[in-house]
């Protein structure tokens, strides 16, 4: 009776496993993802050991579409931000990317619409291939694609970003790591780069310039690790500009 018993619950719970774990497993790909912070880089914003909520798609990208084509802005930053979405959408659309009407068959896109300065991702690296234990990596958007961008630490270099692209940079600026002290940490967590007062140390858009979209993972929005920390990721900005429209 007893081993009759102790059967039908381990049969119950494998049911479960198997029904739960396909749904699990695409919600982690495509919609939701835990990704964990290693190094400082992202000081004092994100530190070392957080984990963060990561979306990766749009989703219902129309009722997004509708929202920026309204005429229901409650403030002037509001429409601002609103105009910014759609030059960002235009851009994304020379290479490819559903706007407008297009978006009402889909349900999800990926990767997310990064239209917000300030925003924090998680990307696959350009030079992963050359550092493949610091290959996906966490930074903070500084500049959008058909903007220029005045990097950190280098103001005498202007770059032009291309479209369906961004620039991102770590938010230390104290740091003395270096790239070898990063490619030598666990490859299973995400992996922030360090920023020194020498940007060329730095592993970011400072390094191999801006990222295609194609490599975005997605965009963080909450740190849900340690519970000390949790609450919103912030989208902070420079004091004073670097990115400008052309």
């Amino acid at each position: 009776m007893n081993s009759a018993s102790s059967s039908s619950s381990l049969r119950r719970c494998l049911t479960s496993i198997v029904l739960i774990l396909p749904p699990a497993k695409f919600i982690s790909d495509t919609f939701y993802s835990l990704y964990r912070v290693q190094g400082s880089s992202m000081e004092p914003s994100l530190q070392d050991g957080d984990i963060l909520l990561v979306r990766k798609a749009d989703i219902l990208p129309y009722l997004d579409w509708k929202r920026w084509t309204s005429s229901s802005a409650s403030s002037y930053e509001e429409e601002e931000a609103n105009q910014t979405a759609l030059r960002v959408i235009a851009h994304d659309a020379q290479s490819g990317r559903p706007i407008g009407e297009n978006n009402v068959g889909y349900t999800y896109l990926h990767p997310p619409t990064i239209h917000q300065l300030g925003a924090v991702v998680v990307y696959r690296a350009p030079d992963a291939e050359k550092y493949p234990s610091s290959e996906y990596r966490v930074k903070r958007v500084v500049g959008l694609g058909g903007q220029i961008v005045r990097p950190r630490e280098n103001w005498h270099r202007i770059e032009r970003i291309p479209s369906f692209s961004i620039w991102v940079e770590g938010d230390n600026t104290n740091d003395e790591g270096s790239i070898e002290d990063e490619s030598e940490k666990d490859t299973s967590t995400v992996k922030s780069s360090t920023t020194s007062n020498n940007y060329c140390k730095s592993i970011d858009s400072r390094t191999y310039g801006p990222v295609c979209k194609n490599l975005v993972e997605g965009v963080a929005e909450r740190i849900i690790w340690p519970p000390s920390r949790w609450g919103v990721v912030s989208t902070d900005t420079p004091s004073v500009p670097r990115s400008w429209w052309t």
